[in-house]
């Protein structure tokens, strides 16, 4: 599917299309390195705090060009499995790895998230900036998940981030409830918090899909997939590429957050561990 993804929602697959051709736009034209030109210091932080530093076997799901996995790689011993349903951004991340020491700790699949069962034995799995928003409605993120908890070890962790949905798309948010309410809704527009929004990138309109998350929503669907949270944070109190493109809001961020509630943040940052 290309740019013409349509208002009304569709099924999963439709979804993943579209999300597959939008973030090969995305990283072709270098706009998502331009918008997040580095990582979230706060969040590498936190994955540290929570066995990036002692873990052996890292699996980044949906690492796009690398954003994270590259100073995981460069900071750790750990052996990286990069995994993107974009072609462009595995491309992108293969090219950063040309000349990199550490290259040969690192492995990338694309495409098909069924081609890593069997590849691994995590012991700290890695959902960052909101992957998990992008899969599609409840069934195929419960679905994401199982296969993430079969692919780790019994002791190993699950590090993610979601959107808040206290803090984003509010007007989408309403745009979705009100669907709902005037019986407009149509397949995946029957789930609160799911929405679209349009970003333009490459000077063409393109239509995200996402799922606003709660704490209390986050809670609830990991331990339906077999997950206890051990870790609850703010991901950012700022909008992410401010505190990426500007180091002084990004110290002055992290300096807030212990003040900030999980569910205010710009995302939320969780730590799950499999039951």
């Amino acid at each position: 599917m290309k740019d013409d993804f349509p208002a009304p929602v569709r099924d999963n697959h439709q979804i993943a299309e579209a999300m597959t051709d939008l973030y090969d736009r995305y990283y072709t034209s270098h706009e998502y390195e331009k918008r997040y030109p580095k990582p979230n210091q706060g969040t590498m932080h936190f994955l540290f705090d929570n066995g990036a530093r002692e873990a052996k076997d890292i699996l980044d799901f949906g690492c796009g060009n690398g954003r994270y996995a590259l100073p995981l790689l460069q900071q750790t011993n750990a052996r990286l499995t990069g995994f993107d349903i974009s072609h462009a951004a595995i491309a992108e991340l293969s090219r950063f790895l040309q000349n990199n020491p550490h290259a040969e700790r690192m492995r990338l699949f694309d495409g098909d998230a069924q081609v890593l069962n069997g590849q691994g034995d995590y012991d700290l799995v890695m959902l960052m900036f909101g992957v998990l928003s992008h899969v599609g409605d409840h069934t195929a993120r419960l679905a994401t998940l199982r296969q993430l908890r079969s692919l780790m070890r019994p002791e190993g962790k699950l590090v993610l981030s979601v959107p808040s949905i206290f803090r984003r798309r509010p007007f989408e948010l309403f745009a979705a409830y009100w669907q709902r309410m005037t019986g407009k809704a149509r397949d995946t527009q029957k789930e609160p918090g799911n929405i679209f929004f349009t970003r333009n990138i490459d000077k063409q309109a393109h239509q995200f899909f996402y799922h606003l998350y709660s704490v209390a929503g986050l809670r609830a669907e990991l331990q339906e997939a077999g997950f206890t949270i051990i870790a609850l944070s703010p991901e950012s109190l700022l909008p992410e590429w401010t505190i990426t493109q500007h180091d002084l809001l990004g110290k002055l961020d992290e300096a807030l957050l212990p003040l900030l509630p999980a569910a205010l943040g710009y995302g939320i940052r969780a730590v799950a561990v499999p039951t």
